[in-house]
Order: structure tokens, then C-alpha cells, then sequence
């Protein structure tokens, strides 16, 4: 379904009217789009992935992970404000133990930032974790407590396990997945190439690209490009525990000042409770 702007706008377009630059560039970007997969449907899916990790990369740091991150959000927001009514949607939920820690505390954040409902949607999903917590309860406690004999061991209960099964972390191993291949293609061409040098992947990114790359080439300069990014982390980290030293801590700092966030970024992306910018690299 076209949204109501961008239909106005391509009827404006049409007319030669007068509209803004930024509405006027959705809609040609939309028409492009819709020509795209009508005549090449599998193009369609690599046009839109590659406007994916060009904004990705605009905000330095992994792309992949600012790529997913910022799937994500947009996923439980479309999740909290009309998924979570669907029957079917909202069984798939429950199925999976509901959200895991990282994406429950994310949907909290979402939910405050863009609903004055008081948490009414976040209510509703945790009275449903709720039951299922207490029915997880009183499995546990009707059962025998197991003896440290295996002769004597009862059949094991399933416990309520919250996020066992997150639909948005198997989602974004799909999403993680895709990224690292299309990648591939497009690192060969300077707008990618050049940025994946300057910042290149963080470490479990980087890993899975080396695992399902095929062309050897690419995957020895990708190697080395990490290994070269982790050697000059790993100097800066030691540059800053040095000037913490007593002995060291009136020089001025440098480029190591960042190091330990620059660290944690690369072990596990961006802080999951807020939307990559670039006051985040400042």
C-alpha cells in the first residue's frame, strides 16, 4: 500500500507541481523501487539492501550492526503499535517465551518514547508472560525434587524460560546472515569498499563474514583488515591503562580516550537502547 504522502506526491510529480525536496526524493525512490521489482524481483531485495548498509555505514562503526539495530527497532515498533493484535502474532510471541532481556528492555523504551499509554501495550504482553510464568511455577513445584542418584532421577520439567525462542533475535540472525552476503557483492565498489576499510566489522561480524565469503581474495583482505583493526584497539587499550598509571596520568589523552568504548562496540555492537547517531561517535 502506497502511504497517502507519497501517492500526493507522485501525483504532484506527475502534474509538475511544485513539492519539497525531501518528500520529492521518497517518491522517486519509491517509483525506482517499484519499476525495480517489476522488472528484476531479485534485484529488488539487493536495491534495498544496499540502501541499507550505505546509511549503515554513514554512521561509521560495524554496518551490520547498525544495519540490524536499526531493523530491529522499527520491527517491535511495528510489533507493539499493530502486530502484537494479530492472534497468530501474538502466539509466536508467547511461543518464544516472549522477548529476551535485551529486546524486552528495548520495546520498554520504544513504547515510553513514542505512546503516552502509560506501558498499556507492554502491560498487556507481560499479564500473558505472566500466566505462562506461573503455569512454569507450578510444573516446577508439583514435581519431585530429583535425587543426585541417577537411579532415582523423576523425568526433567521445562521451567518458564523467558526469550527461549525471541522472534526478533532468530530475526535478526536471518537479517545478520543476508547483510554479510550481499556484502560480498558490493565490496568491491569504492562507497562500500572504502568505508568497510575505515571502520570495518565488529569481531562477531567480522567472523561470520570469513565463514560464508567464497571468493579467497576478498576473504584474505577482509582478514587482514580485522586483524589490523584489532592489533590498533588493542594498542589504544594499553596506551589508556598506561596513562590511568599514577605516573602517566598528567599527559594529555589522545586517540585511546575512546578505546574502551570503542572496545565494547566491537565485542557487541551498539548500546541496544538507543538509535545509532553520530553524537554516539563523538
Amino acid at each position: 500500500m502506497v502511504p497517502a504522502k507519497i501517492r500526493n506526491a507522485k501525483v504532484g510529480l506527475r502534474q509538475g507541481r511544485c513539492i519539497p525536496a525531501r518528500l520529492r526524493d521518497k517518491a522517486l525512490n519509491w517509483i525506482k523501487a517499484k519499476k525495480i521489482e517489476q522488472d528484476h524481483p531479485a534485484r529488488r531485495t539487493l536495491w534495498f539492501t544496499r540502501s541499507t548498509l550505505r546509511k549503515a555505514f554513514a554512521l561509521d562503526g560495524c554496518a551490520i550492526c547498525t544495519a540490524v539495530h536499526t531493523s530491529e527497532r522499527k520491527g517491535i515498533h511495528s510489533f507493539l503499535y499493530e502486530g502484537m493484535m494479530s492472534p497468530s502474532v501474538r502466539q509466536k510471541f508467547l511461543d518464544g517465551g516472549g522477548f529476551c532481556l535485551r529486546h524486552f528492555w528495548m520495546a520498554k523504551e520504544i513504547e515510553d518514547e513514542t505512546w503516552l499509554t502509560g506501558g498499556f501495550g507492554m502491560a498487556i504482553l507481560c499479564e500473558d508472560l505472566t500466566r505462562l510464568a506461573h503455569a512454569g511455577l507450578a510444573r516446577i513445584a508439583a514435581a519431585e525434587p530429583n535425587s543426585r542418584t541417577m537411579l532415582l532421577r523423576h523425568p526433567e520439567v521445562q521451567p518458564f524460560v523467558l526469550g527461549h525462542d525471541c522472534m526478533f533475535c532468530g530475526d535478526n540472525l536471518e537479517k545478520e546472515q543476508f547483510l554479510a552476503e550481499v556484502l560480498e557483492e558490493l565490496v568491491e565498489e569504492p562507497e562500500f569498499a572504502k568505508p568497510l576499510a575505515t571502520y570495518g566489522l565488529c569481531i562477531r561480524h567480522g567472523q561470520l563474514a570469513l565463514q560464508i565469503w567464497k571468493d579467497p581474495p576478498k576473504r584474505h583482505e577482509l582478514f587482514a583488515r580485522l586483524q589490523a583493526q584489532g592489533a590498533e584497539l588493542g594498542a589504544d587499550l594499553r596506551e589508556f591503562i598506561r596513562k590511568h598509571d599514577y605516573q602517566y596520568r598528567d599527559e594529555a589523552p589522545g586517540p585511546e580516550h575512546d578505546s574502551v568504548l570503542r572496545a565494547i562496540r566491537s565485542f557487541v555492537g551498539p548500546d541496544p537502547c538507543k538509535p545509532k547517531t553520530k553524537k554516539e561517535n563523538s
